[in-house]
């Protein structure tokens, strides 16, 4: 319960971490499509595509690649609380999302009880799998962020876990845990189709629980799985299919078109601007960015060493199918274009019962050494694994460095200046105080243009006019300068700003970087070399920079 708590706590500490300024843009077009949506009168009509108020297509949101559950959740509680605002909308999903994510310590609880006696197990790994996973740092900051993450892995492990059952508990029904089962992986896809990514773990229980009770059992099981999964994908995210008809099996057009335009973002020919960090990006980024900035490097070791001790489970084989598993999807995710941290979300469980499993087993041979040292081993250990987590969290501690630095533009920067504004970027200042008392005027730099005679004449010329250039995070400098073939002008535009040589100066850094500080330890861990999503939401690295005189 303590755990529990722990988790909860961490999760919604500085839920209002961007001082209600929307800096989240997935989490922007969610609550915006929150709010657009309704609830339809009646469910034959929520459940009919063409009709539905809150089908997003119907609201005017043609481009929808998620599945409406989380949606919907929020909805229904937001109206009961009056919280159906677009200031309160994002602000409750963050507490559901966080949550959410709270629920599958639980599971992890839950489901090493049921295979301790199997694995051979000490009692203790199932308090140190939940604690390290209430700690663990992505988990912890999608739980600030009103997405569907942390909702799709919440049912996918809810599922698992009923699955697991069927072949550790033999004594309790089969259908009630093969409905259960189905039941939460219709409503992980009805947040997003990646759940299917989750079906062959959970298949591989499934098979085996109903192979071990014969064939009639097989059919039946199955029948019974698909039946819950689709009547939860059905009422969860109807819009993914062509028409409300059961019977019609169909994906919606709609639908697969968004799907296909997502896809098309990976093409390099397309130039779409988030995906130009990914064009030279190396497979091993997914997995340095788990090691480094997911759970931390120590944490990553024990999981590391805690996966090998399973590896001698010599006598249960589907352990192995297990560990195959989640080593194919991380290679699977490290191959594709965007590797971004938030895809590898389903690992987190898996590393925290790894981690667990190793604390275990060095907790042992630990009782075989002196007290002094014991102690000492105990001791570093939890430094080793607390510094990460206790660091990131003092990001939720202090102004947001975007608000930071707004504050800072109206009480330095002279009324009626020029400042420049990254497309793609949240423009400077955020309204911190009435904007009429600077009355400053922008200029947008389209920086993420090609690179023709055309864009430079324009930025040279805004460039002139200029008296700040403004980067309000590193999604240009961060990400151009890595594609010199694309980018030659603009690469050498920033290489310049950065080194000071151009026309502007660096005036002002506004950062937010993890640190020790706030607990009275003066020590702080740069992460801008982070993957981009890290860091430009909850604690992006601002410049500002003065024009030479």
């Amino acid at each position: 319960f303590g755990i529990i708590l722990l988790g909860i706590f961490l999760r919604l500490f500085g839920n209002n971490w961007d001082q209600g300024w929307h800096l989240h843009p997935d989490e922007r077009f969610l609550t915006m499509v929150g709010v657009d949506v309704k609830i339809p009168a009646n469910l034959s009509t929520y459940l009919d595509q063409n009709k539905s108020s809150f089908n997003p297509v119907n609201k005017g949101h043609g481009f929808f690649v998620y599945g409406t559950f989380p949606l919907l959740i929020n909805k229904v509680l937001a109206q009961y609380l009056y919280n159906d605002t677009y200031d309160l909308f994002n602000l409750q999903g963050r507490m559901l999302s966080g949550i959410a994510d709270s629920f599958v310590i639980l599971i992890i609880y839950k489901l090493l009880g049921l295979v301790e006696k199997k694995l051979n197990l000490s009692p203790l790994v199932k308090y140190f799998a939940a604690l390290l996973y209430a700690i663990a740092v992505l988990p912890i900051q999608l739980s600030h962020f009103f997405a569907v993450d942390t909702f799709l892995n919440l049912f996918c492990w809810v599922s698992f876990y009923f699955s697991v059952k069927i072949v550790v508990n033999k004594k309790e029904s089969l259908f009630s845990n093969m409905f259960l089962s189905g039941l939460f992986f219709g409503m992980a896809i009805a947040c997003k189709v990646s759940a299917l990514f989750f079906a062959p773990l959970i298949g591989i229980f499934l098979i085996i629980g109903m192979y071990e009770r014969g064939w009639r059992f097989m059919f039946k099981g199955v029948g019974l799985f698909i039946l819950s999964s689709y009547s939860a994908l059905r009422f969860g995210s109807p819009y993914y299919f062509e028409t409300s008809t059961i019977s019609d099996f169909r994906l919606s057009k709609i639908f697969l078109n968004s799907i296909a335009v997502l896809k098309s973002f990976d093409n390099p020919a397309i130039m779409f601007p988030p995906a130009n960090q990914w064009i030279h990006a190396s497979p091993f980024l997914s997995l340095t960015n788990l090691i480094f900035f997911g759970v931390g490097p120590f944490y990553f070791l024990l999981s590391i060493l805690g996966f090998i001790l399973l590896l001698r489970q010599k006598k249960l084989s589907v352990i192995y199918l297990v560990l195959l598993w989640v080593i194919g999807f991380i290679f699977y995710q490290s191959i594709q274009v965007a590797k971004t941290m938030r895809y590898l979300i389903f690992i987190y469980p898996f590393m925290a019962i790894f981690a667990a499993i190793a604390i275990d087993f060095l907790y042992k041979r630990f009782n075989k050494l002196p007290k002094q040292i014991k102690a000492a081993s105990i001791g570093l250990i939890i430094v080793l694994v607390l510094y990460w987590p206790l660091a990131f969290m003092s990001i939720y501690t202090k102004d947001h460095s975007r608000v930071a630095a707004s504050k800072w533009i109206f009480n330095t920067i002279p009324a009626n200046s020029k400042l420049t504004y990254e497309y793609w970027d949240d423009p400077l200042p955020l309204m911190v105080q009435d904007p009429s008392s600077r009355n400053y005027q922008t200029l947008e730099i389209h920086i993420f243009d090609p690179d023709t005679t055309e864009k430079w004449n324009t930025l040279k010329r805004q460039l002139n006019e200029a008296d700040y250039y403004i980067m309000s995070s590193n999604r240009g400098w961060g990400s151009i300068p890595k594609t010199p073939e694309r980018y030659p002008i603009a690469s050498k535009f920033y290489e310049g700003m950065l080194e000071g040589k151009g026309q502007f100066k660096l005036l002002k850094e506004f950062s937010s970087y993890p640190s020790l500080r706030y607990l009275g330890i003066s020590i702080e861990f740069p992460d801008q070399w982070s993957e981009e999503a890290f860091t430009v939401y909850d604690h992006p690295l601002v410049y500002i920079f003065k024009k030479n005189i």
